[in-house]
This record gives C-alpha cells, sequence and structure tokens, in this order.
C-alpha cells in the first residue's frame, strides 16, 4: 500500500479561539480588536470566524508600527 504524505497548513478561517492562538493573545483581546474594527471578521451563518489573510493583515501592521 503506497504512503500518503500528511500536509500541514493553517485553515482559510478561523474560530476565535484559534485566531486568539495564533495571534498568541487572549480571546478578551481578540473581541477588544473585533470591537474597536482592527479585524474585520467573516460570518459563515453560525459562527464568527476571522481570514487567515486578515490576521496575516493585523501582524503585517503591528510589524510596520515597530519599524516606525
Amino acid at each position: 500500500m503506497p504512503s500518503v504524505q500528511r500536509i500541514e497548513f493553517p485553515p482559510a478561517l478561523m474560530t476565535r479561539e484559534l485566531a486568539a492562538y495564533y495571534l498568541s493573545m487572549s480571546l478578551r483581546e481578540v473581541d477588544e480588536l473585533r470591537a474597536t474594527g482592527k479585524l474585520i471578521p467573516v460570518g459563515d451563518g453560525k459562527r464568527v470566524k476571522f481570514a487567515k489573510t486578515e490576521l496575516d493583515r493585523y501582524v503585517g501592521q503591528l510589524a510596520e508600527r515597530s519599524r516606525t
């Protein structure tokens, strides 16, 4: 039987909990960023989620601010 190569990658959409883990912050911090419009959520009809690209955008802004 041939072996199957397993590929690990982050999901395109993340729950609040996974987004907090990905950003190394608390759920409260994620909620505050959402409330202030610094993180824009995506609704999938059931739960609030965040696109990985949105989380990466936020991290990029942090990096830009630290350089100035």
